[in-house]
């Protein structure tokens, strides 16, 4: 097949109006998330110092500690775009990263050469599905790059002409903007084996395999092309392997057991967290129906991210930019083999949407946009976070070291450092060891052993949600008092402090709605 002919199979050739509203879909969830904070604060510190911050300067648990932030350039372009443009900033990362990934998912369908109502579906299932994990945050670089990988393999999987080396300067930049390029190498290993393998069995030759080979070692070489060297694959490890990760942070929950958790808020809420299980059956079937094996490297890549999503929701998004190819592939041959009389044309026999159903699709992808908040000065936040309580602090005068909950640590960073600490953040696997983790896990689930957290390290304030069993264990000393409170938080200083002392406490407040920011 000619360039020109693989052009004329994909969606961008048949209708670029209605890979746009693939776009718009994918890019429909616009709230901040707990770290969105710190990612800006920390870039900002990198740009201000014109240097890498290698040591913790935030946190009074673990300070100086070697920070290994495996997502610094990230940070400094989201820092760079929020001081340049604000919140609109901000938006035009997430909605080009979002392009960006939905562009090389249908490029790499239209190399399947499926019929464009096959690839049409896929795309635009697979958009809505992963809308919920295309947030502010370092993910979108991986999505995007994932993407591209996908593309070349898929290029290389049914034409022959992958150009899979430029997978090894993407890994080199890829390491530098987040740890998910974990993702990338396996991609490359698990393509390379799988081709061996077809290679083997079909008794041809290594020396496409042997290529693939070499381009894998390269591209993950690449990867040590960082400030840190082997010190960006140590925390990757750190992340994956930390026994605390599953417990404290809600993406790294199991797939199954964020569908039960979703199924106590109603059947539409089960239906569409069930989504991405529905395309992994569908590809199975698919799979199972039209008996063809000839992309079974990118099969095996496809299942094997399937996998990942099951062990933890943040890689669903991987799954389906992994399954989309294959799943528009035997999808089609699979209805074929169903329904022999039906004729399905391809992309080059079918003249491309008229002009009337592209300004229609093109109007409806800009609505979207426009409707979920593109061009807002502010976003909602995810979470309740206790603006309330730092009003008070500052209000007042108060500062010092806060014993934190786990969701507000770069919140309260950004609003109290430098002159605050906080005893714990979303950066548990880039600083924080342990040994603090396990003292935190304890207190926050009033598990047995969790009262030292008190007395080992110095804490001047303890800030918490109401519900928090933590609350329990302060309870259970009278060295602190509640000196604030409202529906969100409760603000506790030592009994013996000046905060202590104010008259009027505990104070009473209203937390109002936080946005960012």
């Amino acid at each position: 097949m000619g360039a020109r002919d693989a052009h004329a199979h994909s969606l961008l050739y048949y209708s670029p109006m209605l890979v746009l509203v693939a776009i718009a879909l994918a890019d429909t969830v616009r709230v901040s998330d707990p770290d969105l904070w710190g990612h800006i604060t920390f870039g900002r510190a990198v740009l201000a110092q014109g240097h890498l911050v290698l040591r913790d300067p935030y946190s009074y648990s673990a300070p100086g500690s070697p920070w290994l932030n495996h997502e610094w350039l990230t940070e400094v372009i989201q820092a760079f775009l929020f001081d340049a443009f604000g919140v609109f900033g901000l938006n035009l990362w997430k909605l080009f990263l979002t392009a960006v990934t939905i562009v090389f998912v249908a490029l790499a369908e239209g190399e399947t050469e499926a019929p464009y109502l096959a690839q049409i579906a896929v795309l635009l299932v697979g958009a809505v599905t992963i809308a919920p994990e295309m947030q502010f945050r370092p993910q979108m670089f991986t999505f995007a790059l994932f993407a591209i990988v996908l593309f070349l393999l898929a290029r290389d999987t049914y034409r022959r002409d992958g150009a899979v080396w430029i997978a090894i300067p993407m890994l080199a930049l890829w390491a530098n903007l987040h740890g998910g390029f974990i993702m990338g190498v396996a991609a490359l290993g698990i393509y390379t084996v799988a081709s061996g393998v077809v290679n083997c069995v079909r008794g041809r030759t290594f020396r496409r395999a042997g290529v693939l080979a070499a381009i894998t070692v390269a591209a993950s070489a690449g990867t040590l092309l960082t400030p840190y060297g082997v010190g960006t694959w140590i925390a990757v490890g750190h992340a994956l392997l930390n026994p605390y990760t599953r417990v404290a942070v809600a993406d790294w929950q199991p797939f199954f057991r964020s569908l039960v958790a979703a199924s106590h808020e109603g059947f539409l809420r089960t239906l569409y967290e069930a989504m991405p299980l529905g395309l992994m059956a569908a590809l199975a079937i698919a799979v199972a129906v039209s008996r063809d094996f000839e992309d079974l490297p990118m099969l095996a890549i496809a299942t094997v991210m399937c996998v990942a999503a099951i062990v933890a929701i943040r890689n669903i998004p991987i799954a389906v930019i992994a399954m989309a190819a294959p799943l528009a592939r035997h999808g089609a041959i699979a209805a074929a083999r169903l329904n022999p009389t039906s004729r399905s044309e391809t992309m080059p026999e079918v003249r491309g949407a008229s002009l009337m159903n592209q300004i229609v699709l093109g109007i409806a992808a800009l609505a979207m946009l426009i409707g979920t908040g593109f061009f807002s000065r502010r976003m909602t936040a995810r979470e309740r976070y206790p603006a309330g309580a730092v009003a008070f602090m500052q209000s007042h005068g108060l500062h010092g070291n806060i014993l934190d909950n786990f969701l507000w640590g770069e919140y309260l960073i950004w609003h109290l450092s430098p002159r605050s600490k906080v005893f714990i953040d979303g950066r548990y696997d880039t600083v924080y060891p342990q040994n603090i983790l396990l003292a935190f896990m304890l207190f926050h689930f009033d598990q047995p052993g969790a009262d030292a957290i008190l007395a080992r390290w110095p804490h001047d304030y303890v800030m918490l949600p109401p519900g928090d069993l933590a609350n329990n264990v302060i309870a259970r000393h009278r060295e602190w008092k509640l000196i604030y409170r409202d529906g969100d938080t409760l603000l506790y200083a030592r009994a013996d402090s000046a905060a202590a002392a104010m008259p009027g406490v505990p104070f009473v407040g209203v937390n109002p709605p936080t946005r960012f920011p």
